[in-house]
């Protein structure tokens, strides 16, 4: 009896600690209803990543609204190019505030591409659900949560719209709450990254069908690794997926696949997982296989529209035919894994 008690008392604090290393904002997933205020004339005009602009953040409670100070950064780089409303990244003072946004410094909130659309907004729900289907199959995931935006222009007063949006976890809360470090690296080898962890990110990527993304090095001069961030944990590098708006899953207008991966639409699913993983994939196959209940349940909880759920129904639907053919699976994925490069003679 008392062997039970002490272990219930630690299995508590174990899930309290996570949940206030993540903070207030990510305990629950229910839907938050703020307002920004800032600069958007010149913040959407600019797109300057290197400035900052000052905003209001007012979030409503049970007891009325609370307003926070917080700069504004737009940020990212396709998006940047192509939305009209780039994803942005809310920094709060330094002294710190109380309430939702407790403990929080910096956080990524991604925004709606454009405005007025509703396919657009659609885009946005279905990303934010891979977030938390990810999230469904491990600890080993940014948490997200969604809120309903109203957008209010500081400098010009009729330049106003509401939008849905939602805050990614900081990788270096993440990283906390896990027990883990952030790795900072421009390039890694595969030899250090964790094989199950690794293989189940592969894995994933192709039941999404999401190509956009680097396991090894970073685009351009950024950190390892491209839509993804590495964690150490002392047993090899364990990779964290986020940006899948690039996915078939999701197959916005605007998403192309690479030119050198020999696909053309990015529906089409391609599996770019390594070779030296493929010892991981039953265990990893089984996981998927066990939490498809919860997966389209996810899908199935009403954020998105019912013909934007049947779609992403059908799409799943041929990721679990094809890991249920023993032969399907063989040559769409076991042997589509990338060998290991031979050194040069």
């Amino acid at each position: 009896m008392v062997k039970s008690v002490f272990l219930i008392f630690f299995v508590c604090l174990a899930f309290s600690t996570a949940a206030s290393a993540a903070g207030p904002l990510f305990d629950d997933d229910s839907l938050i209803s703020m307002q920004l205020i800032g600069d958007f004339s010149n913040l959407l005009n600019e797109k300057d990543k290197e400035k900052s602009y000052p905003a209001k953040l007012i979030y409503s409670t049970e007891t009325g609204p609370v307003e926070v100070p917080v700069q504004l950064q737009v940020r990212g780089n396709a998006r940047l190019e192509h939305c009209s409303v780039p994803g942005l990244r809310v920094i709060f003072p330094k002294s710190g505030v109380e309430g939702l946004f407790s403990d929080q410094r910096k956080l990524k909130l991604v925004t709606q591409c454009r405005q007025k659309s509703s396919q657009y907004e659609q885009y946005l729900l279905q990303e934010y659900l891979i977030y938390r289907m990810y999230a469904q199959l491990t600890e080993y995931s940014f948490k997200s949560r969604l809120a309903r935006v109203d957008f209010q222009d500081s400098r010009k007063k009729s330049r106003q719209w509401s939008n849905f949006a939602f805050f990614i976890e900081d990788k270096k809360r993440m990283a906390t709450r896990l027990g883990a470090t952030v790795v900072e690296k421009p390039r890694v080898k595969r030899s250090q990254l964790a094989p199950k962890e690794t293989n189940l990110v592969s894995v994933f990527q192709y039941m999404i069908g999401n190509t956009d993304y680097s396991m090894l090095k970073g685009e351009g001069e950024e950190a390892c690794c491209h839509n993804l961030r590495l964690l150490d944990k002392g047993e090899g590098y364990i990779p964290v997926p986020y940006d899948f708006d690039f996915a078939g899953l999701i197959n916005p207008g605007y998403a192309a696949p690479a030119a050198n991966l020999g696909i053309k639409k990015v529906t089409q699913r391609l599996y770019r997982g390594f070779c030296g993983g493929n010892n991981h994939l039953p265990d990893n196959l089984a996981l998927i296989r066990t939490n498809k209940s919860m997966l389209y349940a996810i899908i199935d909880d009403g954020k998105v529209n019912d013909r934007t759920a049947k779609k992403m129904h059908r799409y799943l639907d041929g990721f679990y035919k094809t890991i249920d053919d023993p032969k399907r699976l063989d040559k769409n994925i076991a042997q589509k894994c990338r060998p290991k490069p031979q050194p040069k003679k």
